[in-house]
């Protein structure tokens, strides 16, 4: 009785960390998932080209974690969204650096309009 026992619960715990697996494995971007670069964008100290950059620009190739948007400086006429960043990923490595991107050169804001990032506070 004490090896079915042991093999039932170590069946559980196979199928926790499989549906935990399957959990994780798609989805929509949430909250701090890294974006990857598809232009050349400039990592800002505030939310809007103007201010100072505070990290390398990000190249095609290159990923920005996100956590949240703000409407900040207008950029042209593609509007204001820009995502707070919290790290960057080069090929040379991934950087702690926070600042701002601008939404619609990273993926067409398609984060904040999906709802996939919340407001920033």
């Amino acid at each position: 009785m004490g090896a079915w026992f042991k093999r039932v619960a170590a069946s559980g715990a196979v199928l926790v960390a499989a549906g935990a697996a399957v959990g994780f494995a798609g989805g929509t971007a949430q909250a701090d998932d890294f974006i990857p670069v598809n232009s050349n964008i400039g990592v800002y100290s505030a939310p809007n080209a103007s201010s100072s950059k505070v990290a390398p620009d990000l190249h095609a190739g290159d990923a920005v974690q996100v956590n949240c948007w703000t409407a900040g400086g207008n950029v042209g006429n593609s509007g204001d969204v820009w995502y707070h960043a919290d790290a960057e990923v080069y090929p040379s490595g991934e950087t702690y650096i926070e600042g701002w991107v601008f939404g619609p050169y990273l993926d067409g804001a398609a984060a904040f309009h999906n709802g996939a990032i919340p407001q920033c506070p």
